[in-house]
């Protein structure tokens, strides 16, 4: 396989993880990656999964979501960036905003450590202790290797 699915490794991830959030995992992975990034990224009220961003901050769905697409987005764009140079920038400002990407390309060790220690910092600043969140930081690092 060239990379990873990202609703593959989310699956997996709260599986193993995040059992109770199988149903919010099943719900959001019923719609189109924009959308879902779209209303995880929203910063109103409730949101349309029915909770608000208070309580999206604690879930491991929606952050290891994130972490993935943003993650996935930055290395498309520096591999656009190295292959076109500067058309690149132009052609970004024509296009506007990239949409969500549903693949992790391949990863080197050095991007799974990257990749590692950014879900680590951003489980912690959602409030996981910081054992729980290099617990969930490995199993975002398992289950993307396995799908490599």
């Amino acid at each position: 396989m060239d990379g990873a699915r990202i609703v593959d490794v989310l699956q997996g991830v709260v599986a193993e993880r995040a059992p109770e959030e199988r149903d919010t995992a099943a719900d959001l992975l019923n719609r189109e990656p924009d959308e879902i990034t779209r209303m995880l990224s929203s910063r109103g009220g409730d949101s349309e999964l029915g909770f608000g961003l208070g309580e999206v901050a604690v879930l491991v769905t929606p952050l290891v979501w994130m972490v993935l697409q943003q993650f996935a987005q930055e290395l498309a764009g520096a591999t656009v960036r190295a292959a076109t140079g500067r058309l690149s920038a132009a052609w970004r400002r024509l296009r506007g905003r990239p949409g969500s990407v549903s693949v992790l390309p391949r990863l080197d060790e050095a991007q799974l450590e990257e990749l590692c220690d950014i879900v680590t910092r951003r489980a912690q600043e959602s409030g996981l202790a910081e054992d729980s969140a290099r617990q969930l930081a490995s199993s975002v690092r398992r289950h993307i290797e396995r799908h490599q």
